[in-house]
């Protein structure tokens, strides 16, 4: 599991923004605002070995149950999958990537 290295996070006047750099502008046209937590997310992504263990990392890292994180950390990464904005999750792999326009 491991973030696409054409999109990068930026701390923007204290706002998080996923910016796409290279060839992936012409898939994404602008920036993407992560919440607190989805920028705790993306920011672990690369460390984490499968996603039960990014559960566990913010479950370390806030107050949140268990369910709540499972629900944040799925939900938030399968659609980072589906746009190829992650790659090389085994529990999506049966998920239809969104084709560039």
């Amino acid at each position: 599991m491991k973030t696409n290295e054409l999109y990068i996070l930026r701390d923007i006047a204290g706002d998080n923004l996923l910016v796409p750099v290279g060839e992936a502008t012409q898939r994404l046209n602008g920036m993407i605002h992560l919440t607190e937590t989805a920028a705790f997310i993306w920011n672990h992504i690369n460390d984490a070995k499968d996603l039960e263990e990014l559960v566990k990392m913010l479950t370390d890292e806030y107050e949140v149950d268990e369910e709540t994180a499972r629900n944040d950390v799925f939900g938030f990464t399968k659609e980072l999958y589906m746009r190829e904005m992650i790659l090389d999750v085994p529990e999506f792999k049966d998920v239809e990537i969104i084709p560039a326009k």
